[in-house]
């Protein structure tokens, strides 16, 4: 039996549910497929900008002048008309999205710049080859344009087309070869993005696709065929009836490409089927009026014909000229489907909580309309590092790209037919713009879409409710096992002491020299002072135990000084001297910072770790923090700052205005609202915004200018060799690379035991693996 041959999109869609399937066999063992699945994405993009470059330039310069004439301004006017409904349309479906509960460990992304975009270098190719190299696609898409309007005035740039086309032509081949990959490909990236994807990632997709499936029905079945009764005599049925062969054939295939014939065809069709009507005298659509075409009628009839009556041949061979030219060229320019990563862009900057502000977004709208003259995969890159969102978002672009094109073709073609049908309307003077039917549809559209909008608001917030998790990742970390796997509490004797009050007294330590490692080993127990206050550096998790980055390093001092017991003892940032001198510590290890009042009452071992000063705010005030300057200027602004700590005299220093609030427990400014932002270093803010998910953080800019540095504090008097023994315990931990093991750990937040692995088959069914 000879098995049936499938095509290029059967394949594609067999691959993209094979790799589903391999997710969720394999889970987040399909991680080691990353990088094959990187080099697809790459080599996908090998000829999408020489092709975009030479299509555009071909395009405009196949053109005769005088067509070009005749069309050029009425499809620019069209074109940006397609263009507005588009992006308010893509930007108010944004409002579709739910609240987003949603909060992070401290990245160091966070400490990138937010560079201004450089519109000239952006639009203006000085050298089009650098634009062409770098991907600057919007520069390299104004030089073609420029240059196919020139090849278009030349009456002897035919040969120069001629090669163009054929250098276009072999561009396609090799993009045809390329697509042969596009099965293997997308079984590799839908692996990849299958086994590693969480539920809640999964959920999240599911609101982008969602909500373009209902912009789609919205736009492309409703909002375009409304336009073209707008200015056209034709009716609603007549324009879904002749654009749904084409409609359909993308909806099944993914692609818009192989439909122009057929949009061509019904553009056609369309106007031979309204001659026809209007020679028989036929009265117009539902409005009641007439058409201008039929006798008694106010209009001019078709071109070449004022008396209305058609021409026959004439008329249609202007109308197939017309259409052969306008439906390509349409093809060239992004429309409803090309500009669906504006959706994208959005929902990304929804799914990671940092929404575009209304500058943002004007900057998203004039740069992404450029770069979507290209290809939508190469500008959603773009496009993600140009709005400082995260690049792995790209992965969830391309994976969803079976569901998403299904979409975005009809969307495409819709398009691309209403933008021919209403210019070659104009271009033959059978256009008419009725003001009754276009006010009717835009407040039909408008409440449709409002009602649209508002239903997927209520169901995304029901069907994301209850998903976020993030408080847990705080209570229910622990201490990580030593190389051993024994739990450092079993290895070294712990006590911790809440109140200074339970502190057995000590001898302070005697006059003199100092032999501070002897005597912590003659005693047997190193007594470290700690703030509780310290998240993620020092803090009581759900099970009450004391843990945290100083933590962690404690457990390592003490096997370092062959000694089997700590005491934990409870210190402020103003005893802290005091707590040292007297012999109350051998060593404060909580998240001390390092400044010149302290370094006068005490020693200090070398920094461990860097912070950045930052503000935590509630949602939607991040932008409004993060330039110290303008936080000077706000009136009547409460401060918060942890009490006993460096940050007050800080806080006081920099903010001479405002209101400063000292707080004893993060409850106070969290639950009690005793103040507007709290200051903090970034990196513990974070960790708070975890359990305090409606909070976010504003690292105050630029970053590298308001850095602080912990550091171990110990006695004043200790002796140097004491030091330099804790200098050169700390220097082995970071030669090793320890230090930076418990930064990932309990800083950025890469804990392996704080999460479940992600659900598989071979994991949770076969128990193939633990």
């Amino acid at each position: 039996m000879r098995l049936p041959r499938w095509n290029l999109t059967v394949w594609i869609l067999a691959g993209f549910i094979l790799g589903i399937a391999t997710g969720l066999f394999f889970g987040d063992l399909t991680s080691v497929m990353q990088p094959v699945s990187d080099a697809f994405i790459k080599i996908w993009q090998i000829t999408i900008l020489p092709t975009v470059a030479i299509s555009l330039i071909v395009g405009i310069g196949s053109l005769k002048r005088d067509t070009a004439k005749a069309i050029a301004l009425k499809a620019f006017l069209v074109l940006l008309l397609i263009w507005a409904i588009c992006v308010i349309g893509y930007f108010s479906f944004q409002l579709a999205f739910p609240p987003r509960v949603q909060a992070s460990f401290f990245s160091t992304r966070f400490l990138a710049p937010v560079t201004d975009i450089n519109f000239i270098d952006m639009f203006i190719p000085s050298n089009p080859f650098l634009s062409l190299s770098d991907g600057i696609i919007p520069a390299t898409v104004l030089f073609c344009l420029f240059l196919g309007f020139a090849l278009m005035l030349d009456d002897g740039s035919g040969p120069i087309v001629s090669i163009l086309k054929t250098l276009l032509r072999a561009l396609e081949r090799m993009t045809h070869i390329i697509s042969l990959t596009f099965p293997v490909g997308i079984f590799v990236i839908t692996a990849v993005t299958a086994g590693t994807l969480t539920f809640g990632d999964f959920l999240d997709l599911q609101v982008f696709i969602i909500t373009l499936a209902a912009a789609a029905i919205l736009l492309g079945l409703i909002a375009m065929p409304l336009l073209v009764t707008c200015f056209t005599t034709f009716r609603y049925r007549d324009i879904l009836d002749a654009s749904s062969r084409a409609m359909l054939l993308a909806f099944s295939t993914g692609t818009e490409f192989i439909t122009l014939p057929l949009i061509s065809d019904g553009v056609e069709k369309l106007f031979q089927g309204r001659a026809s009507e209007t020679g028989n005298g036929n009265i117009d659509d539902e409005d009641g009026d007439r058409d201008p075409g039929t006798p008694g009628g106010t209009g001019t009839g078709l071109a070449g014909d004022p008396e209305g009556t058609p021409a026959p041949g004439t008329d249609r061979g202007n109308v197939r000229s017309l259409s052969e030219i306008m439906v390509p060229v349409a093809y060239t320019f992004p429309l409803l489907g090309g500009l669906v990563p504006f959706l994208f862009i959005l929902f990304v900057a929804w799914m990671y909580k940092d929404p575009l502000g209304l500058i943002g977004q004007l900057r998203l709208i004039a740069i992404g309309i450029p770069s979507f003259f290209g290809s939508s995969k190469l500008s959603v890159v773009s496009l993600l590092n140009l709005m400082h969102l995260p690049a792995d978002a790209n992965n969830l672009y391309v994976s969803s790209g079976i569901l998403r094109q299904a979409f975005v073709a009809p969307l495409s073609v819709i398009s691309i037919f209403s933008l021919s049908t209403i210019t070659i309307a104009l271009t033959t003077n059978r256009a008419r713009f009725r003001w009754k039917r276009a006010i009717v549809s835009l407040i039909g559209v408008v409440l449709l879409a409002a009602i649209v909008i508002a239903g997927l608001h209520m169901g995304f917030t029901y069907l994301l409710a209850g998903t976020y998790h993030g408080s847990d990742k705080i209570s229910q970390i622990e201490l990580p096992l030593d190389p051993s796997g024994n739990r450092l509490d079993s290895v070294v004797n712990t006590t911790v002491y809440l109140h200074k009050e339970d502190v057995p007294a000590v001898a302070p330590p005697p006059p003199g020299a100092r032999d501070e490692i002897q005597a912590i080993r003659d005693r047997g127990v190193l007594r470290v002072g700690y703030n509780q206050n310290n998240v993620p550096f020092v803090f009581f998790n759900g099970k009450g135990e004391l843990v945290g980055y100083d933590v962690e390093m404690a457990y390592d001092l003490a096997r370092t000084l062959n000694v089997s017991r700590i005491a934990f003892v409870p210190i402020t940032g103003t005893t802290l001297a005091q707590s040292l001198d007297s012999g109350y510590c051998d060593i404060v290890m909580s998240a001390v910072v390092v400044n010149t009042d302290r370094l006068d009452q005490m020693k200090f071992t070398d920094p461990t770790v860097t912070v950045h000063l930052a503000f935590v705010v509630p949602d939607g005030n991040k932008d409004k923090f993060t330039q110290l300057d303008e936080v000077q200027k706000m009136d009547g602004l409460r401060v918060a700052v942890y009490n006993n700590t460096a940050l007050v005299a800080v806080a006081h220093q920099l903010l001479p205005r405002a209101t400063i609030v000292p707080i004893d427990s993060k409850e106070e400014f969290f639950v009690g609202g005793k103040a507007d932002a709290l200051m903090i270093p970034a990196e513990e803010g974070y960790t708070l915004t975890l359990q305090y998910p409606l909070f976010d953080v504003a690292i105050i800019q630029p970053s590298d200018s308001y850095q602080m540095m912990y550091a171990y504090p110990v006695a004043k008097e200790s002796s140097d060799s004491y030091l330099l023994a804790l200098d050169y315990w700390l220097r082995t931990e970071n030669d090793y690379g320890l230090l930076q093991k418990k930064y990932d750990y309990w800083v950025l937040g890469e804990i392996p035991s704080a999460t479940e692995p992600r659900w598989s088959v071979v994991r949770n069914v076969l128990h193939w693996v633990a």
